[in-house]
């Protein structure tokens, strides 16, 4: 039976992990939209993006994605 101390260390380890989950995916959403802006956007003299710089950013956002969801599903060599 876990007692009061051991409870709110549990609770304070979660807000901490979520704290850091928060963080890192803020991060990597802040990386990526630089990253696919930077390879993709090259004109600067109209309010909207062109054809290809849209489809350039929503491919590269889409590379990301789906490596992303491909490392989640992957097993980790730290569970060993």
């Amino acid at each position: 039976m876990a007692t009061g101390g051991e409870e709110e260390d549990q609770t304070r380890m979660a807000a901490i992990a979520d704290h850091l989950q928060t963080r890192d995916a803020m991060r990597l959403y802040n990386w990526v939209s630089h990253k696919c802006f930077s390879d993709c956007v090259t004109t600067f003299y109209r309010r909207a993006l062109g054809k290809k710089e849209e489809d350039c950013v929503r491919s590269c956002v889409r590379k990301f994605r789906l490596l992303s969801a491909a490392a989640a599903a992957a097993p980790s060599s730290l569970d060993d």
